[in-house]
């Protein structure tokens, strides 16, 4: 039989995708601009598709178990010790694997709103005690935290949804005041250029998981990894399913690896266009716009017209992200990825004739 949690569960909502618009409108999908899922809009460079396509003739093949070349790749990137870095389907992957090897029924999980909400998926699913501490635009407070006591703690840095940064004074008082693990998620640190990383060192309880799938663009290939103490990364060794990547993902995300610079320009724009969207967004009276230091931007709409909001949009070929009603937000929200300049100035366009 299946287990009683499960029925309590809702299923994590991963919004639309162009597959929708396409049956629902009539819209070919190559024409949909997706704004919605935080996707980098800029492919991996020729070099790395060179790669995937060489990576073909190895798809009869496992993996080597242990990805030794994709580790050593990650070390070199983020300084951090082989023995350190565990490796993942995706960073979900890990914030599961994460979750099963600390956790025990009923220990208590803190979890700060507004956040990711995948947390708290995972952690019922252990059956945890899952506590919600809001922070209004999440300015994380250490103290608070800390009163809440928990065995595992999550905290989002740059946030989803808000794409602020937890203060890194806040972030020490956490990790020196608690005796739990301290799960920092930083799938968006490259857009910040900043991150947690160096407190590694300091503190055996903090654990950071990264992603692939936004700075390096190769979220359709799911690769994630997390940084950590070597008794939690052996843990996760433990726990993982054996050949858990494919071979093409863990040769391709080694090559890009091989290509920073080039993702580091790509990050650029990326910025430059999300200081571009802020400016141009707060230039409309029927918003509320969160300072962001990831790919995307959250807004309130001061107004009761959500559905004909997304509606409109997605007759016109775009995809936003409606997150009205998550923990932690009053009033209705709008995530908005931050695209390629042409597919920003189609969204400013079509915004333009909303409100006209």
């Amino acid at each position: 039989m299946v287990r009683r949690v499960i029925h309590i569960i809702n299923p994590y909502d991963p919004g639309k995708f162009p597959e929708d618009l396409s049956k629902k409108y009539g819209i070919a999908e190559s024409e949909v601009i997706s704004l919605s899922s935080n996707e980098n809009p800029f492919p991996p460079p020729e070099s790395v598709k060179r790669v995937y396509e060489k990576a073909f003739e190895r798809v009869n093949l496992y993996p080597h178990p242990h990805y030794r070349d994709l580790k050593e790749g990650i070390s070199e990137y983020t300084g951090v010790e082989e023995d350190r870095i565990a490796l993942g389907n995706g960073a979900s992957e890990l914030l599961k694997m994460i979750c099963e090897v600390n956790l025990e029924a009923f220990d208590p999980v803190i979890i700060p709103v507004p956040g990711y909400t995948l947390y708290a998926v995972l952690a019922m699913l252990m059956e945890a005690s899952i506590r919600f501490p809001e922070f209004p635009g999440y300015d994380v407070k250490g103290d608070e935290i800390l009163k809440e006591g928990g065995k595992l703690i999550f905290l989002c840095s740059p946030n989803n949804p808000t794409g602020n940064l937890v203060k890194r004074k806040e972030l020490e008082k956490i990790l020196k005041g608690s005796e739990g693990l301290v799960v920092v998620d930083e799938a968006y640190t490259e857009f910040s250029k900043t991150s947690h990383l160096r407190l590694l060192k300091r503190y055996d309880n903090l654990i950071i998981v990264r992603s692939f799938s936004k700075f390096f663009s190769i979220a359709g290939l799911r690769i994630g990894y997390a940084l950590g103490n070597v008794e939690t990364i052996e843990a996760i060794e433990r726990v993982r399913l054996p050949f858990n990547l494919s071979n093409v993902s863990a040769l391709v995300a080694r090559a890009c690896l091989e290509e920073i610079e080039y993702f580091k320009a790509a990050r650029d724009k990326i910025v430059r266009e999300r200081e571009r969207l802020f400016r141009k967004l707060k230039g409309f009276d029927e918003f509320e716009v969160y300072p962001s230091a990831a790919n995307f931007i959250l807004v309130r709409v001061k107004g009761d017209f959500a559905t004909e909001f997304q509606e409109f949009f997605e007759r016109r070929g775009i995809i936003l992200r409606n997150i009205t009603g998550l923990m932690g937000l009053e009033g209705t929200h709008f995530r908005i990825t931050v695209g390629r300049e042409d597919q920003n100035d189609k969204f400013l366009d079509v915004l333009g004739k909303f409100f006209t």
